[in-house]
């Protein structure tokens, strides 16, 4: 049925200004051919209001509501579409379109922008989700906190970690502004996405397709005013992924350390360089970028995760741009992934998979992935 409705047509076809329905189709799907959504909504929206009973417009324009991350405009766009396609007799009738919905709504959303970050180093999900088989948990119940979940992409990381490696329950706290209130901290591209509705839709619609032993809970927020309200050793797996800048990255890993319980894991993403690594003295006047190139070593960096975790640490555990240091009675201590399990992100593509596969033929740093 999808390439029913998504036929595409050559990128290079241009066609006049016209009030024809199927011209407007036709234009959605060269759209549809180049993944993006948003034109493609918008001439799909034309050909319904042309021609509002036609099934296969209705279904292109729910199906890429979806792929584009409104979530709830799609599922009351396929509502709509279902009554007609059960009614109408004039449009070509496709397969249960009620079962098309249930397993497109029962599958991950990907498709929204800037969904898989990190995409050049996709290994870095291996490794994060080995840290939950380094930990022993006090309790029943293993305690996540997620600094900066945008979409769900780490959020489902972490679920299916936790579906694969842990037998107990499982409770994901996850901080993010999913808003206007602190979107200058990141970079215009999410900022946009932020301030829309898609990105929390998607990331409600990602959370909600785990176990029921595995509850997670969103709040909405920056760390700097959400951190100190909650309470000491709270959590076991600190995951820190927010604002880049330094003086926001320094407070996160202070305030992380407080609430990290003995034996817990702190740990982050976007650490390229070590400091020992980098031109010192270039990382201090530039701390407030986000992502720029080292003149000492050539490498693209971000300055203010790399001077952050270097001040408070010093060196780290770094897996590939993944950080991470344990816990103990005499402070903080490297982590070794090399007698663990790691688990592949099924949410990822193909692409990545591949490339997670060639890694990990090659390293020795992990012990075993599944």
């Amino acid at each position: 049925m999808l390439k029913q409705v998504l036929a595409t047509i050559s990128e290079g076809l241009s066609l006049p200004d016209t009030d024809d329905p199927e011209i407007a189709f036709k234009r959605a799907q060269a759209s549809l051919a180049r993944n993006d959504w948003a034109t493609a909504i918008g001439h799909l929206s034309r050909a319904v209001k042309l021609k509002p009973l036609d099934v296969t417009f209705n279904l292109a324009l729910s199906l890429t509501l979806f792929l584009f991350g409104e979530i709830l405009a799609s599922k009351e766009s396929f509502a709509k579409t279902i009554i007609l396609d059960e009614k109408n007799k004039f449009t070509p009738k496709f397969e249960n379109i009620s079962d098309f919905k249930a397993k497109l709504f029962s599958s991950p959303q990907v498709t929204v922008a800037s969904f898989f970050h990190g995409s050049h180093a996709p290994e870095r999900q291996v490794f994060m989700s080995a840290t939950l088989g380094k930990l022993e948990i006090s309790g029943s119940t293993l305690r996540i906190l997620e600094i900066g979940s945008y979409a769900g992409a780490s959020l489902l990381t972490w679920v299916n970690a936790a579906h694969r490696l842990l037998e107990g329950d499982c409770i994901i706290t996850c901080i993010d502004p999913w808003g206007d209130a602190g979107t200058d901290l990141y970079n215009d591209s999410i900022r946009k996405n932020l301030k829309s509705t898609r990105t929390y839709e998607v990331f409600c619609h990602n959370a909600s397709l785990g176990p029921e032993n595995i509850q997670i809970l969103p709040i909405r927020g920056t760390s700097a005013n959400l951190l100190p309200t909650f309470e000491d050793s709270k959590f076991d797996l600190i995951y820190i992924d927010g604002s880049h800048h330094y003086a926001d990255v320094l407070f996160d890993i202070v305030e992380c350390s407080r609430l990290l319980r003995p034996g817990g894991i702190i740990c982050g993403d976007d650490l390229e360089l070590q400091l020992s690594q980098c031109d010192s003295e270039f990382i201090k006047r530039n701390k407030k970028l986000d992502y720029v190139r080292d003149p000492k070593s050539g490498e693209y960096f971000h300055p203010g995760v790399t001077l952050a975790v270097g001040e408070y640490f010093g060196g780290v555990s770094c897996f590939s741009g993944f950080w991470a240091m344990q816990s103990t009675l005499n402070g903080f201590e490297k982590v070794s992934f090399r007698e663990a399990t790691g688990v592949r992100p099924s949410h990822w593509q193909e692409k990545a998979q591949q490339q997670i596969s060639t890694y990990f033929e090659r390293s020795e740093e992990l012990g075993r992935l599944v």
